[in-house]
């Protein structure tokens, strides 16, 4: 069965959009054969950035300027031909920076100004705007807000956030006189695997609107990612992890990031590929849960009447700078003696000129003070506060999964991901687990900060590599039976004038159950069908999905259509005895639905992605 994208890639370039973070990395295929754990990342994100692997989720638009002075109102919708390179940040009359160049950027412009709505219409600021995509109802038409309120298109902010990534990538290898061929380089766009199908499918819509071809973007699932980069690890690792890659052995990646903690139980199978032995799980907690914690705390710390309005008079840009203070020193609390480490926090100006002058005051508190014009935090106090309860949600999320039946003889738990360099994330989640589950051991591999860039890379190289998942769904084909009185509804019985017998519609036929294991290669049980007429020249097997194990009718609740394979059937000297076989086959990244004329043998297919899965 053919793969809907390209083989044998002779570029992977995998794109980590987080978020709180993003980054790239990338391997050609002849790294790959070489030395698979020659994988290069961009560490160099403009003058004056830290040396970091990735860089902010975040992206500064400015709208440009025409030849009068006033501000372009063009339209802000993208067009691209999908194959094209644009190496120029200008797009649609918007010149745009992202990451740590625009967090300058914008607070540079705004500093210039004595209130920061003097930037509307010209500079529009987004950040942790993928926050988005984890909602449960989800609309593609949904607009986005910026820093000062102001809206724009979310898919048009996530699509120019994709291609600033991408061209970034491509001038950093054109600049060291790499020849890219973009017919033959795959992109492998990560995303959290607890997402729902329409996120998914955004993310992939965007990627191709970005300038990525169709057959050259694969999205890969972040904790499957991360366990195909575990896998990779050095022999010496490996074995200090419950000797992890051995045949038959099970292991759980939970993916600590900002937005969610995302998990993949999966078991190594004797060719030393994977296999998922439970649906990937998890929560919308993370990081970002840390941070709005120490805002709350910050609130609870004053008193008086004084102190709300001092806040309210804060600049976007003055608590931009707070909560990015806070971010890079989070991940280092627990690192010292608790009792004694104090974690300086940077705090806007009126607040500090207010705590100076004594018109706002903190309450008594040996956890918390105001020295040296800064906010100083004892560890305990952030420990007890801040990790204690978004550290029990993660635990309560792995919990479930070593909980599951599927998962017995699990013995080892993998931590990757931003808010897993936390040395509190991991005492408190491996102090959780021990008391439970004793027998299971939990590892932090090194780097995991950049384990599901790893992962993706090597995915987009082999995405064979998972020989079965789960399905997430109940998959399977609309069609008409004979109507039985005993089990069919009397609303959806009709009568074929042609043959005078009596049908009934809307039949959920099921072809893939859900939880059911789909194997790399293996054709699900065939399945035949007819046509109902004699002059009939065409067979349309619509595809349904359903969230339920036995669903009935394709109108049910949670039915949805999601694909249609139609065979051409002229030949109708048969007339109704013209049988039709259909059958569903997992392909490594999608699921193929194929239909054959069985007289003719021809084959119609169609390709559902694992978005659907």
């Amino acid at each position: 069965m053919e793969l809907s994208i390209i083989k044998g890639p002779k570029l992977v370039i995998a794109l980590d959009i987080g978020s709180t973070y993003s980054g790239y990395a990338w391997q050609f295929r002849d790294e790959f054969e070489t030395n698979r754990n020659e994988i290069h990342f961009n560490t160099n994100w403009g003058g004056g950035a830290l040396q970091l692997h990735k860089t902010t989720t975040c992206i500064l638009l400015e709208r440009q300027k025409n030849r009068e002075g006033a501000t372009d109102e063009r339209q802000t919708g993208i067009a691209h031909s999908g194959s094209s390179i644009k190496q120029e940040d200008d797009t649609a009359g918007m010149k745009i920076k992202i990451g740590f160049e625009a967090e300058r950027a914008y607070i540079g412009k705004a500093m210039e100004k004595e209130d920061t709505h003097e930037l509307m219409g010209q500079y529009y600021f987004f950040r942790r705007f993928k926050l988005m995509l984890y909602r449960k109802k989800f609309n593609r038409e949904m607009s986005v807000e910026d820093q000062l309120g102001q809206r724009m298109p979310f898919f048009d902010v996530m699509t120019w956030f994709i291609k600033s990534l991408k061209d970034h990538c491509l001038k950093k290898l054109h600049n060291q006189g790499v020849t890219i061929d973009v017919n033959k380089t795959l992109f492998v766009v990560t995303v959290p695997a607890i997402w729902t199908d329409e996120a998914k499918k955004f993310m992939r819509d965007a990627s191709i609107a970005a300038g990525i071809g169709k057959r050259n973007v694969l999205l890969a699932l972040e904790p499957e990612a991360a366990a195909i980069h575990c896998l990779h690890l050095p022999e010496g690792q490996r074995r200090d992890m419950n000797d992890l890659g051995m045949k038959g052995q099970k292991f759980l990646v939970a993916d600590l990031g900002g937005g969610t903690a995302d998990l993949s139980a999966v078991e190594v199978d004797g060719t030393g590929s994977l296999k998922e032995i439970c649906p990937p799980f998890g929560d919308q907690v993370g990081g970002q849960n840390i941070n709005e914690a120490f805002f709350q705390i910050c609130h609870e710390s004053f008193e008086g009447p004084g102190w709300k309005e001092t806040f309210s008079k804060t600049t976007p840009v003055e608590m931009l700078k707070m909560e990015a203070d806070f971010e890079r020193k989070k991940v280092t609390i627990g690192s010292e003696d608790e009792e004694t480490e104090m974690i300086d926090v940077e705090i806007p100006a009126p607040v500090r000129d207010k705590l100076e002058d004594k018109s706002i005051r903190l309450k008594d508190s040996k956890y918390l003070a105001f020295k040296n014009r800064e906010l100083m935090f004892n560890s305990m106090r952030v420990r007890d506060k801040l990790f204690k309860e978004t550290c029990t949600v993660v635990y309560n999320s792995i919990g479930k999964v070593l909980n599951d039946t599927q998962a017995k003889g699990l013995r080892t738990v993998i931590l990757v991901g931003g808010f897993s360099e936390s040395p509190i994330v991991v005492e408190s989640i491996r102090k959780l687990i021990t008391n439970d589950f004793p027998e299971i051991k939990v590892f932090l591999p090194s780097s995991p900060f950049k384990a599901v860039l790893k992962g993706a890379v090597l995915f987009g190289q082999d995405p064979l590599i998972f020989r079965s998942r789960i399905s997430r769904e109940t998959f399977g084909i609309k069609t008409n039976k004979t109507f039985d009185s005993k089990q069919h509804d009397e609303m959806k019985k009709w009568r074929n004038k042609e043959t005078g017998k009596y049908y009934c519609r809307d039949i959920f036929d099921i072809h893939v159950r859900k939880g059911q294991s789909v194997v790399l290669g293996n054709r699900q049980q065939v399945q035949s069908y007819f046509p109902l007429y004699k002059d009939q020249t065409k067979l349309g097997f619509p595809v349904f999905t359903s969230n339920s194990l036995i669903p009935k009718y394709t109108t049910d609740d949670g039915c949805k259509q999601i694909a249609k394979v139609t065979i051409d059937i002229s030949d109708t000297s048969r007339g109704t005895d013209r049988e039709c076989e259909v059958t569903m086959i997992y392909g490594g990244t999608e699921l193929s639905v194929i239909a054959t004329d069985k007289a003719s043998g021809k084959e119609f297919n169609a390709d559902i992605h694992f978005g659907n899965m």
